[in-house]
């Protein structure tokens, strides 16, 4: 009987050590999961900002876009493409460093 006990309170005692274990990782999925979604936000974040950085460019660049329908932008830059040398020059385009660039 004395042995029963103590295989039942081993087993309740591993159970509750177990339960302890499943909250623990529980937890750190979520802290994980925290982490990925932060990340991704900040990724978006960059991703929004280049995209309106080179929008404004574009816009200080040709004007007639600036209040431009999504359709009519679509349409001015295939029209750009077409340009005789500007698919090719996009094509090869290497950048430079800033400061050559600049001078």
């Amino acid at each position: 009987m004395a042995e029963k006990n103590e295989n039942l309170e081993k087993f309740r005692k591993e159970v509750e050590e177990l339960k302890v274990k499943k909250e623990q990782d529980e937890h750190e999925l979520i802290r994980r999961n925290n982490q990925i979604a932060k990340l991704t936000k900040a990724e978006r974040s960059r991703r929004t900002s280049r995209l309106c950085s080179n929008a404004g460019y574009l816009e200080s660049i040709f004007p007639v876009i600036k209040d431009a329908p999504k359709t009519d932008f679509i349409q001015f830059c295939e029209g750009l493409i077409r340009i005789p040398g500007v698919k090719q020059y996009a094509k090869n385009f290497k950048p430079k460093p800033i400061e050559e660039v600049m001078k």
